[in-house]
């Protein structure tokens, strides 16, 4: 999924979150909110990598993710408080993650002889020799993704009337930061329609 979506599913989680939990900490909702867009930054390192799907990678599996989140999980109960800021920031990359699996989706481990076995809805094969305006391309045609942007754009609604105030400044920041991506893959996709 693109940032922007990332940036309103979890807006909507964290506004389930604070309805169910007034008293959860702003600070870990800020972590959760930044790591569930953050982990897409390995697309700028795409390019100098072997292959150039930043799927691949170790950043993009869910095995990865969980993994860290059940060590933070024990070191949280078994030592201090401290590792809830570790445990929000996984959390926000598996919540990442459950999202990317709607549209190219992910391969089941980031290793070579296991990215056959890809789970998504816009799958496609030779993943690596298809080219970035390709997939923009794919995913803005599809009727299934822009139902599943919209509906995450109108529920982010609901998340902004309950997460403490605290919250509404960084996760504005954060929102800006996802619309100027998506300004600037509109204008590219403009730009080649044209031509």
């Amino acid at each position: 999924m693109r940032p922007t979506t990332h940036f309103h599913s979890s807006m909507f989680l964290l506004g389930i979150i604070y309805l169910s939990i007034p008293e959860f900490p702003w600070v870990l909702g800020i972590i959760f909110l930044v790591s569930s867009v953050l982990i897409d930054l390995d697309t700028f390192f795409s390019s100098f990598l072997k292959e150039k799907n930043h799927r691949f990678y170790i950043f993009h599996s869910l095995l990865f993710w969980t993994f860290l989140s059940i060590i933070f999980l024990i070191l949280r109960y078994s030592t201090v408080e401290f590792f809830d800021y570790f445990l929000a920031f996984c959390l926000g990359g598996i919540w990442h993650l459950l999202f990317d699996l709607l549209d190219w989706g992910l391969p089941l481990l980031p290793l070579q002889k296991f990215r056959k076995i890809y789970l998504g809805i816009l799958k496609e094969q030779n993943l690596e020799e298809k080219s970035k305006l390709f997939f923009l391309k794919k995913y803005w045609n599809s009727k299934v993704i822009i139902i599943i942007e919209s509906l995450f754009l109108a529920l982010s609604f609901l998340g902004w009337f309950f997460i403490p105030y605290q919250l509404i400044i960084g996760a504005g920041c954060i929102g800006l930061a996802t619309y100027v991506f998506f300004i600037f893959e509109m204008s590219i996709l403009i730009r080649t329609k044209d031509k």
